[in-house]
């Protein structure tokens, strides 16, 4: 029950980047958008004008890019752990460890994000960042399916479901809106962060129901999760 306390807690850690990223948008010399401007704009770490003659032209310039990007591997530092600290706390475990190794995998890529700011590794930030996602997404679905038990591991199921549906609705309004389509109005920077704040948020929220279930009930609920397969 411990380890699965602490996994619990680390996800919910993973918040650490919201007040990190207010910090870093309060610094900036010109005011930050967070309707038009990128979240990759608060790690890039100089300061001029990007995307010169394009869709998506703005200037940048990020004092605290340092605290964001930190951040980021912090981020990517707790889903991951956490993930492993999580790996048998599921009632159908093979399902519920396939999950958690898809969600390690993409803490791995989260470490990435913010190893590699986008001003200075473009093509490596963006590649990472997509692929951080996408094995978010896979592990989501699993862990939907393998979350089917106790109350608790319904109201998960029920969670993840929900907030897979937004963050690739999100991602796909994101990439109309880089490409100049209508979803452009609603604003880059919005429709990104509903697309990648939103695996972030939900990763707090399903630590958050954990630590919220009586102890005797996740012991009740995952004591014969050996002798349950999918």
């Amino acid at each position: 029950m411990t380890r699965l306390r602490w996994g619990a807690w680390l996800w919910i850690a993973g918040l650490v980047t919201v007040p990190a990223q207010v910090i870093a948008a309060a610094q900036w010399p010109q005011r930050y958008s967070w309707a038009s401007n990128l979240i990759s704009d608060l790690g890039v770490t100089s300061c001029d004008t990007f995307d010169v003659g394009t869709r998506v032209e703005r200037y940048i310039c990020s004092p605290a890019h340092l605290l964001v990007n930190g951040s980021f591997v912090v981020v990517g530092v707790t889903l991951l752990i956490g993930s492993l600290l999580l790996w048998s706390a599921w009632p159908r475990l093979r399902t519920g460890r396939v999950a958690m190794a898809f969600l390690a995998v993409g803490g791995v890529f989260v470490i990435l994000v913010g190893v590699f700011p986008w001003d200075t590794h473009p093509e490596a930030h963006d590649v990472v960042a997509l692929a951080q996602a996408v094995t978010q997404w896979v592990g989501m679905i699993l862990l939907a399916v393998a979350s089917r038990g106790s109350t608790a591991a319904r109201w998960i199921s029920a969670l993840t479901i929900v907030s897979l549906i937004v963050s690739v609705l999100g991602f796909l309004l994101f990439v109309d809106a880089i490409g100049g389509g209508p979803t452009q109005a609603l604003g880059r920077g919005l429709v990104e962060r509903v697309a990648f704040d939103t695996l972030t948020l939900w990763s707090a929220a399903v630590g958050l129901i954990l630590l919220m279930t009586p102890a005797r009930n996740l012991a009740r609920a995952y004591s014969s999760v050996g002798t349950r397969r999918l």
